[in-house]
């Protein structure tokens, strides 16, 4: 009896053995299938992508390879030949570049004709400002340099005024001569003169001359707030001369000193200059 179940048993082991290797045969090839079908599913997704997106096709890009030109190429075959070059993630990045290239170059030019007005808005303010600052300060300069040169001419048109009056005397009245040159002294030279003046209007008086005086030239040689020094050239002839005793005309040469006393301008020093 035990020899006659022996056959039988090895029989039983040897079926069971053959289903197991097969379920693990059957096991590896769905495991070798699921790859394959995921890497051909990856395939014709870049496939889809890139005729969506109208880029080449690999094939055309490499050239007419008689490989791909084969009638008996399948499509099942290039898809897995493709997946095992096909980077997914590559493919990913240079889509994603592509488009935040052609996202940021079309934003560009909108984003400058946005500014466009602002920053010629802010040109045209700058510009006018300095235009302005420019015209006022050019104005200011010009104000005070025709100032500064009436308040020059000023100060000479009174040493000439001053001067003539100084040495155009007329004995016929010789007082009002001489209290017109006090008038228009000042300081110390008016103190002197006034304290001389009637020696003065004595001498022009018994002179019996008439004297009249012209300035030649004047300048202004420095000037310093309300006081300026001036030189004068200027000669006095004797218009009563008897016939036959006419007098060259003395000449001149002055360094007087003008003071501004309430927008008269009077003598307050004469100097002589040889």
């Amino acid at each position: 009896m035990p020899d006659a179940d022996a056959p039988h048993d090895d029989s039983a082991a040897s079926e069971a053995d053959t289903r197991a290797l097969l379920e693990e045969v059957e096991a590896e090839a769905a495991a070798a299938e699921a790859p394959a079908a995921a890497a051909q599913a990856r395939a014709r997704a870049a496939r889809l992508r890139r005729e969506a997106l109208g880029l080449p096709d690999p094939a055309v890009v490499l050239g007419d390879d008689e490989d791909y030109e084969d009638e008996d190429y399948e499509d099942e075959d290039y898809d897995e030949t493709a997946t095992e070059h096909y980077d997914e993630d590559y493919d990913q990045d240079y889509y994603e570049h592509y488009y935040e290239s052609e996202d940021a170059q079309a934003a560009e030019p909108t984003a400058l004709r946005r500014r466009l007005p602002a920053i010629a808005a802010v040109t045209a303010f700058v510009l006018t400002c300095a235009f302005i600052g420019v015209s006022v300060y050019m104005t200011l300069q010009h104000r005070d340099t025709t100032k500064h040169r009436q308040r020059e001419a000023a100060f000479v048109a009174g040493a000439k005024q001053d001067v003539t009056y100084m040495i155009s005397l007329d004995f016929n009245k010789a007082k009002d001569d001489v209290q017109r040159v006090i008038d228009n002294s000042t300081g110390q030279f008016k103190d002197d003169f006034q304290h001389q003046a009637n020696e003065f209007i004595s001498v022009v008086t018994q002179s019996k001359a008439v004297t009249e005086g012209k300035v030649n030239a004047a300048a202004l040689e420095s000037i310093n707030g309300n006081s300026a020094v001036v030189l004068v050239s200027a000669t006095s002839q004797i218009t009563n001369s008897p016939p036959g005793k006419d007098e060259p005309p003395r000449m001149w040469r002055l360094r007087v000193t003008i003071d501004d006393v309430g927008g008269k301008y009077k003598m307050s020093k004469v100097e002589y200059v040889p």
